[in-house]
């Protein structure tokens, strides 16, 4: 009897190592994948995740609505340790973000100066974003935050903008430029390993919705720390721009003197005009503007009807505010 007693006790002892065994290693399955289930009631309404970079890990969590969308890590300032970027969203019950928000706040976790843990050191709302990228701008091997924007209007000059934030030292991020609409993207104009950035305008004037000029309006690039306006560094850039307005410009011409009805041709040849103006402006070229309009202005007058003339004349005056219609 005394030996059937010790058997079941030695069973039960068994079993209950055997569970503990289970239950441990479940959770560390849970830790070591980065992910650790929250074992509150309340579970489902907090968002986190583990993080673990190095020797150093650390808990990201918020509270409900909002929602982890991404965690990147690269290293922004080329330091040799990779900072943590955290986006996310918030859907709230008003409906405040339409569905292509993929994320609405960053948030940067860096290495304090003793290199012992890591330390939020920017947390900032980027309303309408969709995309995140990390680029050297300035091919001085550091990487700037580029995050694009899009509001989903009809027109994506008007609905997609751009947030470029720098790493400015170890403890701080700044926002370097925010631009709201010009549907902005990245180029290298030179081909020289350096990045700008281009933005372009929507130019109206009298024309139908349908048929406005889309063109290429500044040019920024990263200079000491900064992102400044340069497009007189692109006059190239902008030439090509303005060698193909006026061969569209003058190739209507040639057709009007062909015998072509003037009619049928005026509103291209104000629309071409247009762009004319518009290149020259974006080159930052005055003289060039004025000695176009100096040539073609009588020419103009005389072949397009006189709110088309006058929106011109207009544009050229508030260019060249001094020498008038010249």
């Amino acid at each position: 009897m005394l030996t059937k007693i010790i058997h079941f006790q030695f069973r039960i002892v068994f079993v209950s190592i055997i569970s503990v065994l289970l239950v441990s290693c479940t959770e560390k399955r849970e830790t070591m994948s980065g992910l650790k289930k929250d074992s509150n009631k309340n579970s489902d309404k907090i968002s986190s995740a583990g993080v673990k970079e190095g020797d150093n890990e650390f808990r990201v969590e918020y509270g409900f609505p909002r929602r982890i969308y991404a965690i990147e890590k690269e290293d922004l300032n080329n330091d040799g340790s990779r900072e943590i970027i955290v986006l996310s969203n918030l859907k709230d019950t008003s409906q405040k973000y339409t569905d292509n928000t993929n994320f609405d706040m960053i948030e940067v976790f860096a290495l304090n100066p003793g290199r012992k843990s890591y330390e939020k050191i920017l947390s900032d709302t980027v309303d309408f974003s969709d995309t995140c990228l990390f680029v050297d701008l300035g091919n001085n091997k550091s990487k700037q935050i580029i995050i694009h924007t899009n509001t989903l209007g009809n027109d994506p000059v008007t609905s997609e903008g751009m947030f470029v934030y720098d790493m400015k030292s170890p403890e701080k991020i700044e926002l370097l430029k925010y631009i709201d609409s010009g549907a902005p993207h990245i180029d290298s104009l030179h081909n020289d390993g350096r990045k700008q950035i281009v933005v372009s305008d929507n130019y109206f004037g009298v024309m139908p919705g349908n048929e406005m000029l889309i063109y290429e309006s500044e040019i920024y690039q990263y200079e000491n720390n900064k992102l400044e306006k340069r497009n007189i560094l692109f006059g190239d850039f902008f030439d090509k721009k303005i060698k193909t307005a006026l061969d569209n410009y003058t190739g209507i011409k040639s057709k009007i003197e062909m015998g072509m009805q003037p009619g049928n041709m005026s509103f291209p040849l104000y629309r071409e005009a247009a762009g004319v103006v518009l290149y020259y402006y974006a080159k930052e070229d005055e003289k060039g503007i004025e000695k176009f309009w100096r040539e073609e202005k009588e020419y103009l007058k005389k072949n397009i009807p006189q709110d088309e003339f006058t929106d011109l004349s207009n544009f050229v005056s508030k260019i060249l505010p001094a020498s008038g219609n010249v």
